[in-house]
């Protein structure tokens, strides 16, 4: 008898293990976005020079399924190849490996410039958007995703694009008709951000900076996220200034 609740035990337990590794791994599978996917495909070694390296990075494809290389998305790759490449090079005065270094390095130096800009100009387009009223290009600015968010001054959080957008025409409409009575005042609705901060990590861009209105200034936060190969606003939150810390 102790022999056979010793076999069924053991069983029991063998069961146990292999339905908790499938579990496991389930999860593991649907957690995995796909920028996760890439960098775990990316983790191996690159040899300078390697032919197969521009075939891995165009395998990369967007949320849309389509084929590309996006240089901003490969960032983590680039800089993780340049490390290592960096750290052999310590052991190995190689010429052809000191060149990969440096053309490595410029191709980074490269991808952050334009990530930079094409974040500064999205925020243009924004606020040009914002200071003329023009629902269609708002609309361009904005993803069309059911996770973006938008908290205008002393307003709830607003979340989904549709109801995003929504708010968007009713501002718009209210500002055209004051603009409408008043056609001496062109600017009561003008926008100029200033004090502007980005920062840039991965497939995401945050946005900091002073909005100037004709009556009063709003502290702004803007979130952009790389979506298709451009930059697609998820998130906008504004509140007025009312007094500013001392410091020093």
């Amino acid at each position: 008898d102790d022999r056979r609740l010793t076999n069924t035990m053991v069983k029991m337990t063998n069961i146990l293990s292999m339905a908790t590794s499938l579990a496991v791994a389930f999860v593991f599978h649907q957690q995995i976005t796909t920028t996760e996917a890439f960098v775990v495909r990316s983790t191996s070694r690159i040899q300078p020079g390697n032919k197969n390296t521009c075939s891995q990075r165009n395998s990369i494809r967007n949320n849309d399924n389509t084929q590309c290389e996006d240089n901003v998305l490969l960032l983590p790759l680039l800089e993780a190849e340049l490390t290592k490449l960096q750290g052999d090079s310590e052991d190995d005065d190689d010429d052809d490996q000191a060149r990969s270094i440096q053309d490595l390095q410029e191709k980074i130096d490269n991808a952050k410039t334009a990530a930079e800009f094409g974040v500064r100009r999205v925020q243009a387009e924004f606020y040009d958007a914002f200071s003329n009223c023009d629902l269609q290009k708002m609309k361009s600015v904005w993803s069309d995703s059911d996770d973006v968010c938008c908290v205008h001054p002393g307003m709830e959080r607003l979340e989904g694009s549709k109801a995003v957008m929504q708010s968007w025409e009713q501002i718009f409409v209210g500002y055209s008709s004051k603009q409408d009575e008043d056609d001496d005042d062109d600017e009561a609705f003008g926008i100029v951000p200033s004090n502007v901060r980005v920062d840039i990590c991965g497939r995401t861009a945050i946005c900091a900076c002073v909005e100037e209105t004709g009556g009063g200034r709003l502290e702004a936060l803007n979130i952009y996220r790389r979506e298709g190969g451009a930059w697609k606003m998820v998130n906008h939150m504004a509140s007025p200034t009312m007094t500013r810390f001392r410091t020093g």
